[in-house]
């Protein structure tokens, strides 16, 4: 201002400029008395310097706390970082488990729809029962055989059904199942059906228990088995009708053979010459022996077998009347099983043989009345492999005899009919004789 002043003479412009700062400069004066006591509570510089060096401690206190902070984040982002990667694994975990239970899901249905329609669908019934007898769940063919729905059976039991007189057995063998004495049963018995009527049925039965061992429900199969027993019985009644006739049979021919017997004694008193006599009276024995082996059949509980033990002790106490042997003289010893049962196509010709060489051992095995035994044995050496033996204490054979050559009628049976039993005959004559024949049991 002061050069333009210089230049331009306008003293009252710059007289003007002057008075307003100062104006100015009072008015600032004026607004700094205020402050005056504010500047003088300045702190000193040792303050500023303390308060420098709090203030460079907080800060190198703070890049610390930020240098563990970025550290921790660090930290931090590795554990998301791992935390991340466990989960992507375990949800890939997941996915792969749920898309298995999903298949484990989908048997289950298919095994399920496959049992409901192998349950349904069985020729046979099928019930669950419970440990108390209620039906729990049963098929369509166990209603077709008792005629009752699901929900009827639903309010009965099993014993409500169950024939009287075969329930016993039927609770027996579940308390035996129950108590783990068996695992499975089978039995036939008879249910009532809604009509009234009866049904025979083949019953099996299992339990099923649960994880601790205890009874859960049983799982019964039911097969209607009342034709069977219809056949079993028009069989049973055919099977008594033969009995009965087979018996009859047995009978007439045993009545017939004592005709026979009877006719040949008659005319043995006719006879004057001893031979003859002889011829007759042994065909008289032979017949005797072969209707006592049908007589044993008629009286046999089994018409097709006869206890062979006591059919030879009342053969041996005929033969020693006819040929007059009496206790003490000569003895016979009887060793045959009571189980062996022969049927009539082996008992005919084992009798007729046993006949002939006790009959020619009485005769003359033991000449001038001298004591000895007879030991008739039958026993099982093998497998259906029977031998039959026939021995005697007396005199023995004559030397050099030989069995296939002898003109006798008697030693000629024996031959025939143990050829009859496919049997093969071996001869022991060292102390007395010995007849052994080996055959197989028909």
């Amino acid at each position: 201002m002061e050069v333009w002043t210089l230049w331009h003479p306008i003293y009252w412009v710059s007289g003007l400029i002057k008075a307003i700062t100062a104006l100015v400069s009072v008015y600032t004066a004026i607004e700094l008395i205020p402050l005056v006591p504010q500047a003088l509570a300045l702190p000193s510089p040792a303050i500023l310097e303390a308060a420098n060096a709090q203030l460079a401690k907080e800060i190198a206190e703070r890049k610390q706390a930020e240098e563990n902070l970025n550290q921790i984040l660090e930290r931090l982002e590795n554990i998301v970082t791992e935390r991340t990667a466990e989960l992507t694994s375990t949800n890939s975990s997941l996915q792969t488990e749920i898309a298995e239970r999903q298949r484990i899901e989908e048997a289950l249905r298919e095994s399920e729809q496959q049992f409901r329609a192998t349950f349904q669908q069985a020729a046979v019934g099928i019930a669950h029962v419970g440990t108390d007898g209620r039906w729990l769940l049963v098929n369509k063919r166990f209603c077709d055989i008792v005629g009752y729905t699901f929900e009827e059976l639903q309010l009965l039991t099993f014993q409500d059904i169950t024939y009287p007189d075969d329930l016993a057995a039927d609770l027996n063998y579940l308390e035996q199942i129950i108590a783990g004495e068996i695992q499975t049963y089978t039995l036939e018995k008879r249910f009532f059906c809604k009509n009234h009527s009866l049904v025979w049925i083949s019953l099996t039965v299992s339990l099923v228990r649960d994880s601790f061992g205890n009874p859960k429900y049983f799982i019964s199969v039911i097969e209607d088995i009342s034709d069977r027993q219809r056949s079993q019985e028009q069989i049973r009644a055919s099977l008594r009708e033969k009995e009965v006739l087979l018996k009859e049979v047995y009978h007439r021919v045993k009545n017939n053979f004592q005709v026979i017997s009877s006719l040949l004694s008659l005319q043995s008193e006719y006879i004057t010459n001893k031979q003859d006599l002889q011829i007759f009276q042994q065909s008289q024995q032979r017949i005797a022996s072969m209707a006592l082996v049908h007589e044993k059949m008629y009286q046999s509980g089994d018409l097709s077998r006869i206890n062979f033990r006591e059919y030879v002790q009342e053969l041996v106490a005929s033969l020693c009347t006819s040929y007059d042997v009496y206790d003490g003289a000569i003895t016979v010893q009887i060793n045959i099983d009571d189980e062996i049962l022969l049927g009539l196509d082996t008992a005919v010709p084992c009798g007729l043989i046993i006949h002939e060489l006790v009959s020619n051992s009485l005769k003359y095995a033991f000449p001038g009345g001298r004591p000895g035994e007879i030991t008739i044995a039958i026993q099982e050496i093998a497998n259906h492999q029977i031998a039959l033996t026939v021995s005697d204490n007396g005199v023995g054979l004559p030397e050099n005899f030989n069995f296939t050559e002898t003109a006798s009628l008697g030693w000629q049976l024996v031959e025939a009919l143990a050829s009859q039993l496919t049997g093969d005959i071996t001869i022991r004559n060292d102390i007395g004789v010995e007849f052994l024949i080996a055959f197989s049991l028909v």
